[in-house]
Formats: C-alpha cells, sequence, structure tokens
C-alpha cells in the first residue's frame, strides 16, 4: 500500500512537473510584447533630447559643390574646433570630411594618422550632438577643394567608408 502510494505521488508530482515546463516555453508572441514594451520604454526616456537631436541634424543642409561641371558631396553644418586641434583663422571655407566619429578619442587617432601620412593640417571639428569630423584638408577655393577631394578618394593611405569624403563648409567662420 506504501508502495502504491509513493507511486501515485510520483506521477502526480511528474505530471505536474511536465504541465508546468510545457505551460512556460517562450514564443514569438511573448518576445514581440517583450520588444514592444523596452522600445516604448527607449522612446519615452529619450523624450526632448531625441527631439533637439533631430532638430541638430535636419538643420545641416545638405547638397552639392559643382565646380567645372563636376558634382562634390557638400554638407553645411554648425560646428565649432574640438579641443584645440587646430585654431579658428585655420578652418577655410571648404573642408574636407574624411570620418565621423562619436568619441573624440577615435576622431583624434585618425587625426594623428592623417598627420603622419601627408595631411600635417588635418583636425577634428565637432557638432552639438556631438559628433566629431576628422578633416583631411582646408581651403577657401572650390578647384582646390575638389583636387582635394579627388587626392583622398585615390590616396590608399586614407581608409576610407561611405559616404567619405565629403566637403564640409562651416554655417559661420570663424569657427570657434
Amino acid at each position: 500500500m506504501n508502495m502504491k502510494l509513493t507511486t501515485r505521488i510520483a506521477m502526480i508530482i511528474v505530471a505536474a512537473f511536465a504541465v508546468t515546463i510545457t505551460s512556460c516555453k517562450t514564443t514569438e508572441a511573448n518576445y514581440r510584447v517583450a520588444y514592444e514594451a523596452a522600445k516604448q520604454k527607449t522612446e519615452e526616456s529619450r523624450g526632448i533630447e531625441g527631439t533637439i537631436y533631430e532638430k541638430i541634424r535636419n538643420e545641416a543642409i545638405d547638397s552639392r559643390l559643382i565646380v567645372e561641371g563636376d558634382s562634390i558631396p557638400m554638407m553645411t553644418v554648425n560646428v565649432k574646433i574640438a579641443a584645440s586641434t587646430t585654431t579658428p583663422d585655420s578652418v577655410k571655407r571648404y573642408s574636407a570630411v574624411v570620418n565621423q566619429f562619436k568619441q573624440i578619442f577615435n576622431a583624434k587617432s585618425q587625426m594623428s594618422r592623417l598627420r603622419e601620412n601627408g595631411y600635417p593640417d588635418a583636425f577634428v571639428l565637432e557638432t552639438a550632438e556631438p559628433l566629431y569630423y576628422v578633416v583631411a584638408t582646408t581651403t577657401d577655393d572650390g578647384q582646390e577643394a575638389k583636387k582635394a577631394y579627388t587626392n583622398i578618394r585615390k590616396d590608399k593611405s586614407v581608409v576610407l567608408r561611405q559616404p567619405f569624403p565629403w566637403i564640409l563648409t562651416p554655417t559661420r567662420l570663424p569657427v570657434k
């Protein structure tokens, strides 16, 4: 009798365990609900900050620099000199941007590599977001900007990713 009771209790425990295991499995619906909750929480936490950054991005004017019939990508952006990498007088009307970073350390590292590889006037500009643009060279002349753009694209020592390089025109000069 004791053996039958033990067997029944064991069977009930096994059955309860099996029901518990099968009812707790993860489904796509569970993942979807968790994803939507996390997404909503992220959007709520961005709030004003996300709106400000969106406004800053929209203020950048995407255009083209036309020189002798050639069209070069150009953007007008509100920037300032980052971490004393150059002087305000050194920033000209057209600057050839070769990369952008979210961290100043990475931007300064690439600036140093550019200086070692034949771009002694390389510097870093900062947006309000902040994004850090690495500039290889700068000039006041559209012809020279086109030449710099072409030379940078051909230079194997400069590793480029799309959409770089492009020409940056600061919204106001001198950049401080």
